[in-house]
C-alpha cells in the first residue's frame, strides 16, 4: 500500500531547512521512526525458500525437507506490512527535518503550505503536548477558508513512558474522510488505516489494521511482535485457502515465530471451512526447510519429523 499524497507532500517539504530548539526535539521524538514499526524477519535463507499459500492447491501438501509454504507467506506478508507503513513513515521523517513554522509552549505547527499536487488545498502539520502525551494531525482545508475549515487526514498520538521514544502510540489515515472532502488520495480501495504500537517493554508490538472500502484479498489485520533475544512473531489471517480436499475453502489464522538464525515455528488455526477448529503446526530450519509437522485432524500420522528441531520461542509466550 503506497501513499502518493504523502510522498508528494514530502517532496514539497524536503526543500526546507533550519534550526531546532531542545523543546522542538521533544516533540519530534514523539513521532515513530522506521525501526519502531517495521517488521524485522531474520535473513539467511535461500531466495524463494517458500511459496505463498495458494487457494488453488492443497496448502499443506508439504513434506519433511521441502521448502515451507508458511515461510514464503510470512516473508511476503512482512513486505506488505512494511509497505503499509513506509509512505507514512517517510512523511514523518520529512517532518523531522523541518523546524516548526510556529512555536507555542505546548504546540508546534508546520505550515500552512499550498499543496501543489492538490490545487485549491492548503496543508499543515500540528502537534500538541499535555504532560507526557503528544497528539498530532496532518490537516487540510480549501485555500482561503478559515481556521475552522481544517480537517484531519492523518491523526496520531503517543504516550511516552520509560524514556525517549518508549511508550504507546496510535496512527490513523482517514482516506474515507478525504473522499468525502473531494480530496484525491490514490487509495480508493481503503477507508481507513490504523497502526497501534507499544515500545515501552518486551515484547514490543505493532498492529496494522486495514478498513477496506472495496473487497480485498489481502488480510485486514497484521500483528508483529519482538521479544527478548530478537525472537519475532507475525500473525495474520488468510481467506479462501484450500487447506484440505473438500467442498469449502478454509479461512485460517496464521502465526509464525522466528529465532534470530532463521529457524521458525508456524501454526495455522482453521477459523471457517471443512475442518473448522483444526490446527496445523510446522517447524523449519534456517533455510526454510520443514523439519517437523503436526496435524490435529490426522489420526493415523498426527506428527512427522523431530519436534526437538523446533526453536525456543517462549520469550513471546503470554
Amino acid at each position: 500500500m503506497r501513499y502518493p499524497v504523502l510522498a508528494c507532500l514530502c517532496l514539497a517539504m524536503s526543500a526546507c531547512g533550519g534550526d531546532f530548539s531542545n523543546d522542538d526535539l521533544e516533540f519530534l521524538n514523539a513521532l515513530p521512526q522506521r525501526e519502531d514499526l517495521a517488521v524485522k524477519l531474520p535473513g539467511g535463507r535461500q531466495k524463494g525458500a517458500g511459496q505463498r499459500l495458494s487457494p488453488d492447491k492443497g496448502a499443506l501438501a508439504v513434506r519433511l525437507g521441502e521448502a515451507s509454504q508458511l515461510v514464503g507467506d510470512t516473508d511476503e506478508t512482512g513486505q506488505e506490512f512494511n509497505e503499509g507503513v513506509d509512505g507514512l513513515l517517510s512523511f514523518l521523517e520529512a517532518i523531522r527535518q523541518l523546524p516548526p513554522t510556529r512555536r507555542e509552549p505546548d504546540r508546534r505547527i508546520w505550515g500552512p503550505y499550498r499543496d501543489n499536487n492538490h490545487p485549491g488545498f492548503d496543508t499543515r502539520f500540528v502537534m500538541t503536548r499535555a504532560g507526557e502525551r503528544f497528539d498530532y494531525q496532518l490537516e487540510y482545508r480549501r485555500t482561503n477558508q478559515g481556521e475552522d475549515a481544517w480537517w484531519a487526514f492523518l491523526v496520531g498520538a503517543f504516550q511516552a513512558d520509560a524514556g525517549i521514544r518508549k511508550g504507546t502510540g496510535d496512527i490513523s489515515l482517514e482516506t474515507g474522510r478525504a473522499r468525502g472532502k473531494a480530496f484525491t488520495t490514490g487509495m480508493e480501495a481503503l477507508d481507513r488505516l490504523e497502526i497501534h504500537y507499544q515500545t515501552q517493554a518486551l515484547p514490543t508490538r505493532v498492529e496494522l489494521v486495514f478498513d477496506y472500502a472495496l473487497p480485498a484479498l489481502l488480510p485486514a489485520k497484521y500483528v508483529f511482535r519482538e521479544g527478548a533475544g530478537s525472537v519475532v512473531e507475525m500473525t495474520f489471517e488468510i481467506g479462501g485457502t484450500d487447506l484440505v480436499p473438500g467442498g469449502q475453502p478454509e479461512d485460517v489464522a496464521l502465526t509464525t515465530r522466528w529465532a534470530p538464525d532463521g529457524r521458525g515455528l508456524g501454526s495455522l488455526e482453521v477459523l471457517r471451512g471443512d475442518i473448522t477448529g483444526a490446527k496445523y503446526t510446522e517447524c523449519w530450519d534456517r533455510l526454510g526447510r520443514v523439519t517437523f509437522i503436526a496435524r490435529s485432524w490426522d489420526f493415523f500420522t498426527p506428527t512427522e519429523g523431530d519436534r526437538t528441531t523446533c526453536p525456543d520461542v517462549s520469550a513471546l509466550d503470554p
